[in-house]
């Protein structure tokens, strides 16, 4: 997708971290999810203490279960098409107990756009892509296909673990970390 004159890989945008790292995470997520909340905290702690040691790629796998899943995804995903996606992904995080109860969460999800100064107008385009969630959709599907059933799932070293406790133990294992 271009943005200006630049090209953005959405997937790049959604990963962070050493490439040539000897620990490689991707991580499903539902921004809706409770323990992926805690999970992604986990994470992002663990990342800031052994920076070079992780790197990380992120897929939406939003639930039915969770009414506001694909709306938090589609900002989360228009955010990355702006270069602001781990900004956004954060806000989405740390304000998780004031959005996931709303009756309607958009009012919420433009507060954050807001934060991260998104261009509000490339958002609005973006949010009425069909093509936006769509793209979500295929990617929970491919999740799906590799056995992801629920969240928060991670391949760790192409392991699956899922939640956070099993997060947490093997990325202290890998990097012989005492465990916290």
């Amino acid at each position: 997708m271009l943005l200006g004159t630049f090209q953005v890989n959405p997937v790049e945008e959604r990963s962070k971290g050493n490439l040539q790292a000897p620990i490689q995470v991707v991580e499903y997520i539902d921004f809706q999810c409770p323990a992926c909340a805690y999970g992604a905290k986990l994470l992002k702690e663990f990342m800031q203490k052994n920076p070079d040691q992780v790197h990380l790629q992120l897929h939406h796998f939003p639930l039915a279960m969770h009414p506001h899943a694909i709306t938090a995804s589609i900002y989360a995903e228009c955010a990355a098409r702006q270069k602001k996606f781990w900004e956004y992904h954060d806000l989405l995080i740390d304000n998780q107990d004031q959005w996931k109860s709303m009756e309607d969460a958009r009012p919420a999800f433009q507060t954050f756009a807001q934060e991260v100064a998104l261009d509000q107008s490339a958002l609005d385009r973006c949010i009425a892509d069909p093509t936006i969630e769509e793209h979500i959709l295929t990617g929970r599907a491919a999740g799906a296909e590799q056995g992801v059933k629920s969240t928060p799932t991670y391949f760790i070293n192409g392991e699956m673990m899922v939640g956070a406790t099993s997060l947490i133990k093997k990325l202290n294992q890998l990097s012989n970390t005492p465990e916290s």
